[in-house]
């Protein structure tokens, strides 16, 4: 008795959310992308419950979604939210970038380009580099990289602003600046 005991818990399966036919990234999933696996229960593997699958019915994909794949929660999550003619940059910032009260999703910000370290304001230091401010959106905050203090935001920028603020975010030289609510 104990031997067959043993063999079941060796053999014990797992009914998970696997992928029934394949599914393009930024896609959002429906009940007929997705279908139930019964599988060994192992601890290295992560798939999705089957009893979660009115969860991630409506969640969009990450990731190519593969025919036969078990699914995880890193291949799928909420919408971007964006609109047309919008993108979404990340902004990498240290303490002093953005106000010491924090962000948070929705807030107003106006992102403003600062000068070199220097303090230079002339010359090929700022070559490239626009000098007006840009309006956006807050999506998202991070948590701060207790390596480097970077605090990555996520902003929400019209199109033609967003080649404007990916370069300002490459070099590090902007600041946000928060905007009163219902401006």
């Amino acid at each position: 008795m104990i031997a067959f005991s043993a063999g079941q818990m060796l053999t014990a399966h797992t009914a998970v959310l696997a992928v029934a036919r394949d599914v393009q990234v930024g896609s959002t999933i429906t009940a007929d992308d997705l279908t139930v696996a019964n599988v060994p229960s192992d601890p290295n593997l992560s798939p999705i419950p089957a009893a979660q699958q009115s969860q991630v019915v409506g969640m969009v994909a990450q990731a190519p979604l593969t025919r036969g794949e078990l699914l995880t929660r890193a291949q799928v999550g909420m919408g971007s939210d964006l609109k047309a003619g919008e993108l979404l940059i990340a902004v990498p910032l240290k303490e002093g970038q953005f106000p010491a009260r924090g962000l948070t999703p929705g807030q107003q910000v106006l992102i403003v380009p600062t000068p070199a370290s220097t303090g230079s304001t002339s010359g090929a230091a700022t070559a490239g580099t626009p000098g007006q401010p840009v309006e956006g959106t807050v999506a998202e905050v991070g948590l701060a990289n207790p390596t480097t203090q970077v605090t990555v935001v996520d902003v929400r920028v019209r199109q033609a602003d967003g080649p404007t603020v990916a370069q300002l975010a490459s070099t590090g030289r902007l600041a946000l600046i928060l905007l009163p609510a219902g401006r």
